[in-house]
């Protein structure tokens, strides 16, 4: 992924040329200091839009479909652990390997991970170490 395919708001926020979407450059732990459920990130994301942070008001937990435009093998950062994830390196480093989703099957929810490129179903209500990336805008196909 080109670096000219992403532009840095200087607002914490990344917009992506090619889908559309707005990013939080941060994930929710680097955001909020702790790790989150998928609740809690949900509740995130709406103080955002009350906030109507970086002029929007639609900020969301990303969907799998979302999380995995951004995904890219060929770009590599640190994460909060160690280990190295695909993300391009406009977002900032240091961030969870994985991610809360917005698919939700009754308590469980769909995470998506960061090194490898996967999803699996985790309960909701877990707290870390979790976070996600929230987002705005809707997916040009």
């Amino acid at each position: 992924m080109a670096d000219s395919r992403f532009t840095d708001n200087g607002d914490d926020t990344i917009t992506d040329t090619q889908t559309g979407l707005t990013w939080l450059k941060k994930d929710t732990r680097q955001m909020l200091g702790k790790w989150r459920n998928l609740e809690q990130c949900k509740a995130y994301a709406e103080d955002l839009n009350q906030q109507q942070f970086g002029g929007k008001t639609d900020w969301r937990v990303c969907s799998l479909e979302d999380i995995k435009s951004i995904f890219d093998k060929n770009c590599q950062m640190k994460a909060k652990g160690g280990d190295m994830i695909h993300l391009p390196p406009i977002f900032e480093p240091e961030c969870a390997d994985v991610t809360w989703t917005d698919t939700v099957n009754g308590d469980r929810a769909m995470m998506f991970n960061l090194i490898k490129g996967r999803s699996n179903w985790i309960n909701k209500l877990g707290e870390g170490p979790f976070a996600a990336r929230i987002v705005s805008g809707e997916r040009k196909t």
